[in-house]
């Protein structure tokens, strides 16, 4: 087994500050309750260790998952994805696969699963 994973992924976040008014705490406005994706509500950071579990469990040391919110870690002012991400040409998260922009807008687990399995199986 290698001593350093063969596949590290990154997810950039960018959460935007007090968006919440709503008493609900779901974080929209004018909205009706029925149309809201549950799994928008949870928080992300959560959901990126959610994801460091289900690929620790599928690729035991193979995988490195980090969570970086661009405004509170100290290096967001210089990565490249704090830029993207303030630029609104991406929506958050960013996730990045060794290195490379995989997905945009969402933190697809099965996806990123396959494409660490599809690495894996390259190397």
């Amino acid at each position: 087994m290698p001593s350093t994973p063969a596949v590290k992924i990154i997810v950039y976040d960018a959460p935007t500050v007090g968006s919440s008014s709503c008493a609900c705490g779901c974080g929209h406005h004018d909205h009706h309750h029925e149309s809201v994706d549950p799994l928008e509500t949870v928080n992300l950071e959560f959901q990126t260790q959610a994801l460091a579990m289900t690929l620790e469990a599928a690729f035991p040391g193979r995988v490195k998952v980090e969570y970086i919110n661009v405004f509170q870690d100290p290096r967001g002012p210089r990565l490249p994805q704090t830029a993207l991400l303030a630029s609104l040409a991406y929506p958050t998260p960013l996730v990045y696969i060794n290195g490379q922009g995989r997905f945009a807008g969402a933190l697809p687990a099965e996806r990123i699963r396959e494409e660490v399995g599809k690495i894996l199986a390259g190397k």
